[in-house]
């Protein structure tokens, strides 16, 4: 088996640049680099564009970036054509504001948040700066102890140590959660009968649910920087067909 090369980096960085060292050396878990003074000296700049530019020539590094979170992935394309090339010259121009991928946290098993931190750190060299975290009981809510009982939910701290990390590389977690239907985890228990329409349903037109959800969304909301919430109300095709129609 051939061993990869590894890349020693230099990197230059002035005044509020230095706020990229963390995520840079992070990187290095990832993918084959090391930070070294007598490494590839590499110089990173703001851009008046917005494109990202990735240039080596006579032995030194240059990256020019539009958004902060561009040059994880241009470290990234350094370290990879660096090896192969003595001489390269690449430009990317993005096309969206907001990219990333929603993860799926209430199927089988939630992710660890080791785990979790690798999948950031690979985002960051594809040039994510988005996440939507799909919740339905796996998060943590006071007062509520059978929300995500037995399913691995995720504290208030683990989130906002999510949220940390994820913010060191530009990247914004988005809570995603349901306040409706898909519900069935928590409403199995006796604990929620009272907030319970059918199966996986909840009971509208009460005051007791829409106090649970005030601290659904409150609980969802509060680890995470960002101002966005995504509120998932959908496959209620048995609203109003259970407790309710009895009442």
């Amino acid at each position: 088996i051939k061993k990869e090369r590894v890349i020693h980096l230099y990197i230059l960085l002035q005044g509020e640049f230095h706020s990229f060292l963390p995520g840079i050396e992070e990187l290095q878990k990832e993918i084959n680099f090391t930070l070294h003074e007598d490494g590839i000296p590499l110089t990173i700049e703001k851009s008046d564009s917005k494109d990202t530019v990735v240039e080596f020539r006579n032995g030194e590094g240059f990256i020019s970036y539009g958004q902060a979170y561009h040059v994880y992935r241009a470290i990234g394309l350094f370290v990879q054509h660096s090896k192969e090339q003595a001489t390269f010259m690449m430009k990317e121009t993005p096309h969206f504001q907001t990219i990333g991928p929603m993860f799926d946290l209430s199927r089988n098993a939630v992710m660890r948040v080791d785990q979790f931190k690798g999948m950031l750190r690979k985002m960051a060299l594809m040039g994510f700066n988005a996440a939507m975290l799909y919740m339905e009981d796996t998060y943590e809510v006071k007062d509520f102890p059978y929300f995500g009982y037995m399913r691995g939910r995720y504290s208030q701290q683990e989130l906002q140590e999510l949220d940390d990390y994820a913010f060191q590389f530009g990247i914004e977690l988005i809570p995603c959660i349901q306040t409706l239907a898909h519900l069935e985890e928590f409403l199995k228990w006796d604990a929620a009968a009272h907030l319970k329409d059918t199966r996986g349903v909840l009971l509208v037109e009460q005051e007791a649910t829409y106090e649970f959800l005030r601290k659904m969304i409150k609980a969802a909301a509060q680890p995470f920087r960002t101002k966005r919430i995504h509120i998932g109300m959908d496959e209620a095709e048995e609203l109003g067909r259970g407790i309710y129609l009895n009442k």
